[in-house]
């Protein structure tokens, strides 16, 4: 009956003026109903209300708002045991204050802002990559690099999350000098760099400022000016006094190349007393091979960038097409998919228990890792839907992985595309590389499996357990006979726990046939057989992975958003804000106008407002 009124009031004053100013129609109210669970001295759920003072504060915070507004909606917040009871003329002023922030944010109807994203490193990857497509060498010099953090949406190429450690400075001297040896020990690379000689007419000035300004440029990733050239001729010219040849001499400046911050950092321009600006199209040339490639832009790019035409829609247009046929692209799929699926960590961080797993081999972590990088990668090169992430009905296989998921018919070390007869396989969630980083070391994990569906595909993470959750067991074997499920039932009988792994579990559970390492099973350790049965909140009940896949495929558009946040960010290299809201809104759009096909997504974030502008604040 409490609610049901609560809904009446909130109709009746739809037609009411909603309110502007956070700080004084709304902050009271969450003083008052919210702040002593969540304001300054106490913040249950790592949810800190009391932070939010300005309308700006409010927009920065939008998803978290459309979570208070459910929570209040559906009478979870307040909880009853709070402090004050929220009347239902408040619950409603509150409703009607909160949803007309966020969907001001909705509309667009926030001030339009490009970003700005911070001078930032290469991180590992793009250094690996850098360095072998400016100079050819075949290895990857910096493999011992510290590893790169996750920042923003989770991805290690965010500006803010790429420090730079006093040990990475030892590391890039070290890898310099290994690139450099390698170059010059390899008779067709070194001639490639020294494509000029003194000889002749040519003097050995004159050589160097050639070769300098040529590979300066690229590993820059703009022109080079005679400040930029002056002292590495400068070094050359010291070496050569000395008493070394022409071609040792110009290993001094190519070491300073990949050692200059303008190699190894992205640098944009500002323009003082401008609130925004353009790219430059080297900049833009840069920004859009580093998303597509990771990498350099190559001699193609430059020279579009040198003639002032990168930015036309239609060459833009066509750079795109040609950049994702490139086999260079499959840094996609590797770093992007990798890391907003989490199949890369199976490079590293996922360890099975061998004595519990002996199957899980070196090679066949590698193949379900390679099944994942082939599949993004198709469905990218093919220009595929979206949709297939969830119901395709093909993936790639070798004979290792497909005798993991007891599938005939596929032989040799290769991989090759294999049509699926088994709806519970097919699309990402029943791929072994999600489903064993899903897993802990001895057992699945329901909880960790439904928060992955919750976060990296639908959009909407949990909560942080609480810190007096309690643990779970670490390993399903019981000693009292019980399978997990029913252990964890009786960890959910906490009522403090009960909320939000009722939205979890039940999408962790309609995987559980699928065992820690991704093999399909009908029962568990204990000899039980698995009950893979499920119910949402709203009595939405399945049991299967393939009736789980139908019922994500409803959701499509949910999961097409969360793929348009990541890209975006990805592609911008810095987290997203309230105002970037209007530009998911219109890739989303973009994709669902183009039956969901990937590379409209990917054209439409290269031709968008904060790819080719910079913002003088955030």
């Amino acid at each position: 009956m409490r609610f049901f009124l609560a809904t009446l009031i909130l109709v009746a004053a739809a037609a009411a003026a909603a309110p502007t100013n956070f700080g004084l129609n709304t902050r009271p109210l969450l003083a008052k109903y919210c702040f002593s669970c969540h304001g300054e001295e106490k913040q249950e759920g790592g949810i800190a209300l009391h932070e939010l003072h300005t309308t700006e504060d409010a927009f920065r915070k939008h998803r978290l708002l459309r979570k208070l507004i459910a929570q209040i909606e559906s009478a979870d917040m307040p909880p009853f045991e709070a402090k004050e009871e929220l009347p239902d003329e408040a619950r409603s002023k509150l409703l009607r204050s909160l949803s007309h922030l966020t969907n001001r944010v909705d509309r667009g109807e926030v001030p339009r802002n490009p970003g700005r994203v911070t001078i930032r490193r290469l991180n590992r990857n793009e250094y690996n990559y850098t360095v072998r497509d400016l100079f050819g060498v075949n290895f990857p010099p910096g493999r011992n690099f510290p590893a790169d953090g996750a920042g923003g949406e989770g991805f290690d190429n965010t500006a803010d999350a790429l420090f730079l450690p006093p040990i990475l400075m030892e590391k890039y001297l070290q890898a310099a000098n290994r690139v450099v040896d390698s170059l010059y020990q390899n008779d067709a690379l070194r001639q490639r760099f020294l494509f000029a000689k003194p000889e002749g007419k040519l003097s050995s000035p004159e050589a160097a400022r050639k070769i300098l300004t040529y590979h300066g440029s690229l590993a820059y990733r703009r022109p080079l000016s005679e400040e930029d050239l002056a002292p590495l001729l400068a070094a050359v010219s010291e070496a050569i006094s000395k008493g070394r040849s022409f071609e040792q001499a110009m290993k001094v400046p190519l070491t300073a190349l990949l050692l200059h911050p303008n190699f190894l950092f992205r640098i944009q321009h500002d323009e003082p007393g401008k609130s925004e600006w353009p790219l430059n199209d080297f900049e833009l040339a840069t920004r859009l091979s580093y998303f597509l490639w990771a990498s350099v832009p190559d001699g193609e790019l430059f020279k579009l960038a040198r003639e002032g035409t990168l930015r036309d829609p239609k060459i833009l247009h066509g750079q795109v097409v040609r950049m994702l046929a490139n086999e260079k692209s499959k840094t996609l799929a590797r770093h992007f998919a990798g890391q907003w699926l989490g199949f890369d960590a199976l490079i590293d961080r996922v360890e099975p228990d061998l004595n519990r797993y002996p199957q899980f081999t070196r090679s066949l972590r590698a193949s379900m890792y390679r099944e994942s990088e082939y599949f993004f990668d198709h469905i990218l090169r093919t220009n595929r839907p979206v949709t297939d992430l969830i119901n395709a009905e093909y993936t790639f296989l070798n004979a290792e992985l497909a005798r993991h998921y007891g599938i005939s018919g596929v032989s040799g070390s290769e991989f090759r595309k294999v049509i699926l007869t088994n709806s519970n396989r097919g699309g990402v969630i029943g791929m072994a590389s999600i489903l064993t980083a899903t897993s802990l070391p001895l057992r699945t994990s329901p909880v960790k499996r439904g928060k992955w569906i919750l976060e990296s595909l639908l959009g909407d993470p949990p909560p942080p357990p609480l810190p007096d959750a309690g643990e779970l067991p670490a390993d399903d074997k019981s000693s009292e006979g019980l399978s997990f499920r029913q252990q964890l039932e009786q960890h959910r009988k906490n009522p403090k726990c009960a909320a939000c792994h009722a939205k979890i579990d039940p999408l962790g559970f309609g995987l559980e046939n699928f065992d820690a390492i991704g093999r399909w099973r009908t029962k568990g350790i204990n000899g039980q057989p698995i009950d893979s049965r499920a119910v949402l909140p709203g009595d939405i009940a399945f049991s299967s992975p393939a009736e789980l896949k139908a019922l994500l495929s409803t959701a499509q558009d949910k999961i097409a958003r969360t793929l348009c946040r990541k890209m975006l960010a990805y592609a911008l290299g810095r987290s997203l804000e309230y105002y970037d809201e209007p530009v998911i809104n219109q890739l989303l759009a973009t994709l669902k106008a183009n039956e969901y096909r990937i590379q409209h997504l990917v054209l439409a974030i290269a031709e968008s407002y904060p790819f080719s502008n910079r913002s003088a604040k955030r």
